[in-house]
């Protein structure tokens, strides 16, 4: 059976050890070939390792998303090691602020840093392997990791959320003016994930409210219709969606996976 990413090559922007890792190991599952990209190497060598066990083959490079001369050249040594890209995964974001706007800086400084990697190193990324597509002629899917959280508001979120639903607009702008092209751009929204950080975080409302983390646990997730929340290894299968000729037809929509907490 043929496998749905074969003879592809993905690109992998921010491998950690969550959504980033399943999403290149899903990859390499269906046959791509991948190129890495994060800031630890150590990181990127232990998920390289995992694709290559499974029969992929993967290069890897420490890339800044925020210096477009490392995105450029991420996208120049993929096509040197692979020939084409056919495929952009961006998981990689910053959300390290939780100040209201009271609370901020009056030129709100401290919102400019989360803006400007999740706006412009996203896109910056998207531009180097966008100009790659169109001189291959062949087209491609990008796929914009992007969060639950631009349409369904969260205290203490305000620079993350209005980053992530300026890229939803940016997606649907990419997706009308590149479709001439062949190149798809579309949104994942996620909701909470479950992986390690949200288990600590569970933790820390445990600690504060008396409770267990599995009790923290059944209450967010009670918040779903589903009553769950999703899994890295869960997520993947709508990733793989947009990547592949399931969705030949779908470009410029904003497709939200969050166990039905928002639904649109």
């Amino acid at each position: 059976m043929r496998k749905m990413l074969d003879g592809r090559t993905i690109l992998v922007l921010g491998v950690g050890p969550s959504l980033g890792r399943a999403t290149a190991l899903m990859c390499a599952d269906e046959g791509a070939n991948l190129a890495l990209a994060a800031r630890s190497q150590p990181v990127l060598d232990e998920v390289s390792r995992e694709v290559t066990a499974r029969g992929g083959s993967a290069i890897t490079r420490i890339t800044d998303m925020n210096d477009a001369g490392d995105c450029k050249a991420l996208v120049a040594e993929t096509v040197a090691r692979f020939g084409h890209i056919d495929g952009l995964v961006t998981v990689a974001h910053a959300a390290e602020d939780n100040k209201t706007i009271t609370e901020s800086e009056d030129d709100l400084s401290n919102w400019r840093p989360i803006i400007d990697t999740n706006i412009y190193g996203t896109l910056q990324m998207i531009k180097a392997v966008i100009d790659q597509m169109v001189t291959q002629e062949s087209g491609g899917s990008i796929v914009i990791i992007n969060s639950m959280t631009a349409n369904l508001p969260w205290p203490g979120l305000l620079p993350y959320a209005s980053s992530k639903a300026a890229l939803a607009a940016a997606a649907r702008q990419m997706a009308l003016e590149y479709g001439p092209r062949k190149i798809r751009v579309n949104s994942l929204h996620c909701g909470a994930i479950l992986n390690d950080g949200l288990w600590d975080n569970l933790q820390y409302l445990a600690t504060v409210n008396g409770t267990t983390k599995e009790e923290e646990y059944t209450k967010i997730a009670a918040l779903s219709p589903l009553g769950s929340i999703a899994t890295p290894e869960e997520y993947v299968g709508s990733i793989l969606y947009l990547l592949s000729d399931l969705s030949a037809p779908v470009t410029g929509i904003s497709l939200h996976v969050n166990s039905g907490r928002y639904m649109a």
